[in-house]
């Protein structure tokens, strides 16, 4: 089972949700349209709490962002981390020192970010990674933010960490 975070442009039944359904996968997708950071968090962490198991939380750019922060606050709720294209380096409440952001320690981490990124730098993955050591996987791709060419990426890294016991 999937928990899907959108970005600022997408929605709950954007690209990527609709890949990983069309995968097999059982993704909850919560709609954030509209909503502050502080606000994506709280209803990730609503919706994460309601979940019976630990799930793979994935989250795209914004959504990506809101994700690490309520992984980082309750990793017991996350068997993994999947983060497209994460927006790491935005600084808005509660996230006013995103350079001190890590990985939560037991929870294993991807990041898939396009080198052809112009919405969201790569570098801030890349100091997410340095920052966070081995718990974070990062997929370097020749992609753009929106990882179209990278949703077989997106499934398979989806499918093997739902694997991993937590």
């Amino acid at each position: 089972m999937l928990l899907f975070a959108h970005g600022l442009e997408g929605h709950p039944r954007g690209r990527k949700v609709s890949a990983l359904r069309r995968a097999g996968f059982q993704v909850t997708a919560p709609d954030f349209q509209g909503m502050t950071l502080a606000a994506r968090m709280d209803l990730l962490e609503r919706v994460s709490e309601a979940m019976p198991e630990p799930v793979v939380l994935v989250g795209s750019s914004y959504g990506g962002l809101a994700a690490a922060l309520v992984a980082a606050r309750f990793p017991e709720r996350f068997k993994a981390l999947v983060l497209c294209a994460p927006a790491l380096h935005t600084v808005e409440p509660p996230n006013d020192q995103p350079q001190r952001l890590v990985t939560p320690s037991g929870v294993p981490t991807a990041i898939i970010h396009g080198t052809r990124d112009t919405v969201v730098p790569i570098g801030a993955s890349r100091e997410y990674r340095d920052r966070s050591g081995s718990a974070v996987d990062l997929h370097e791709v020749d992609d753009y933010h929106g990882l179209a060419d990278s949703l077989e990426l997106l499934v398979q890294l989806c499918r093997e960490l739902s694997r991993q016991e937590h």
